[in-house]
């Protein structure tokens, strides 16, 4: 132990103080980390954006993911006024049927026809 004192009272300073500012850094970022898995665990979502709480990784094509907003919009074509939208947190796979709903109840139709592009692919979406 002496000898390992001897050694450690040998090592140059800078370099102590190096690690020190290094493991002070690491503890703030463990402590940082921590207090974002609480908060996510206590709001129950399953992402957190450390630059926009609103919002999430999303899927954009094939792996290519961003962390982005998605808006959806319904325009009326006779009018061209905006229906319906929505700024959702995840891709177009299921959002059809939640922005033609609104749509449809915000114009007060019983029925319409929807155009939309090919990110509703969902075939269950297309039925509703």
């Amino acid at each position: 132990m002496a000898q390992l004192d001897k050694c450690d009272a040998a090592e140059d300073e800078i370099k102590i103080t190096n690690i020190t500012k290094k493991i002070e850094q690491l503890a703030a970022r463990k402590i940082f980390y921590e207090t974002l898995e609480t908060e996510l665990k206590e709001s129950g979502d399953t992402q957190i954006s450390t630059t926009d709480a609103d919002a999430r990784a999303l899927l954009i094509q094939g792996q290519v993911v961003e962390v982005a907003y998605n808006t959806q919009a319904a325009v009326d074509d006779k009018h061209k006024l905006v229906a319906a939208t929505h700024t959702i947190n995840r891709n177009d796979r299921n959002a059809l049927t939640d922005i033609a709903t609104e749509a449809k109840q915000n114009m007060d139709v019983s029925t319409y026809t929807a155009i939309v592009d090919k990110g509703y692919h969902n075939g269950r979406q297309y039925s509703t």
